[in-house]
């Protein structure tokens, strides 16, 4: 046995160094978990206000579906025998794609697929991502794992579940599509940003919740409930995000469903900014509705029957 490692330790704790130097490995370690956190959550929460996104009934799954077809991702399954590889992604010039290992358990499939998508949100330098039991303590690696991990299970959502809605352990589990484990580090990891000195507490706290007893977990997300709502408060829809989705998706979005864009005002920087937009009105008897499409979408003519016939049901 190689005894240098704690030679090494013994001789640094002499010196008074040696606490300070694994201090500074575990803040690097919360600050990088934090940066990621942070940015997977600005892109999250946006789309979560933008899409008015109901917290109770959120599921990763609309997010991860826009963010694929916005971005012309190929989604598909792979199998190795050895299934050592659980996921891969592939960007090249034919475009990009994901892959999944097609016989593991749903949730470990969600897990990968939000994980792959991590390493393209999070803009990781590299044209081939394999996701792998040999690779984990990989930065890159690390940071798709705590992506796909906010994206599962996020802050707001949690809170909203366990505090507010008071839902046990494996309601959350079962409806948000993860494993126990995943859960059990997701709050582990939430609760200890919060509290980095209670880590024992935390985990006594979401084993008794795994339990059934919900009283310390409560009272842990009681002391940072404010901090967590002020987060996501800080992100108001946006139009322009709004009109450009339903643009995407349908082609085609009217004031009935977003009242904004009867302002006229917004529409000379929405058609400069969203490219083949048209925006107009129709009237009937004292009604209006504004109308905006995708023009290499809808002709002129199938946008305005689309409209007419919102109006005529008013």
């Amino acid at each position: 046995m190689d005894n240098r490692p704690l030679f090494l330790y013994n001789k640094l704790n002499q010196l008074g160094l040696a606490v300070t130097l694994y201090q500074r490995r575990y803040d690097s370690l919360d600050e990088f978990y934090t940066r990621v956190s942070n940015v997977t959550k600005q892109r999250l929460y946006q789309y979560i206000k933008d899409n008015n996104t109901t917290l109770l009934d959120y599921n990763f799954r609309d997010f991860f579906q826009h963010c694929i077809k916005k971005n012309k991702i190929q989604v598909m399954s792979h199998h190795f025998t050895n299934h050592k590889i659980e996921g891969l992604t592939i960007i090249d010039q034919d475009g990009i794609s994901f892959s999944y290992e097609r016989d593991n358990p749903k949730v470990k499939q969600n897990f990968t697929l939000c994980h792959e998508l991590g390493h393209f949100i999070l803009n990781h330098s590299g044209t081939c991502f394999t996701e792998s039991v040999d690779n984990q303590e990989n930065v890159l690696e690390r940071g798709a794992n705590i992506f796909s991990a906010v994206v599962l299970m996020p802050d707001i959502v949690l809170l909203s579940k366990i505090y507010y809605s008071c839902e046990s352990f494996q309601n959350v589990q079962n409806s948000l599509e993860v494993s126990k484990q995943a859960l059990y580090f997701r709050l582990l990891d939430l609760l200890r940003e919060y509290f980095p000195n209670k880590e024992g507490q935390i985990k006594s706290a979401i084993e008794d919740y795994i339990q059934r007893n919900n009283t310390s977990i409560h009272n842990f997300f009681h002391n940072i409930k404010e901090k967590i709502i002020e987060e996501f408060n800080q992100y108001r829809h946006s139009l322009m995000n709004q009109i450009r989705n339903r643009i995407d998706e349908k082609g085609f979005v009217s004031s009935q469903e977003l009242p904004e864009l009867l302002h006229q005002e917004n529409w000379a920087n929405l058609k400069e900014n969203i490219k083949h937009l048209k925006i107009w009105l129709v009237y009937n008897k004292g009604k209006q509705i504004a109308y905006a499409w995708d023009s290499l979408k809808l002709s002129d003519e199938q946008a305005r029957k689309k409209a007419e016939l919102q109006l005529l049901l008013m």
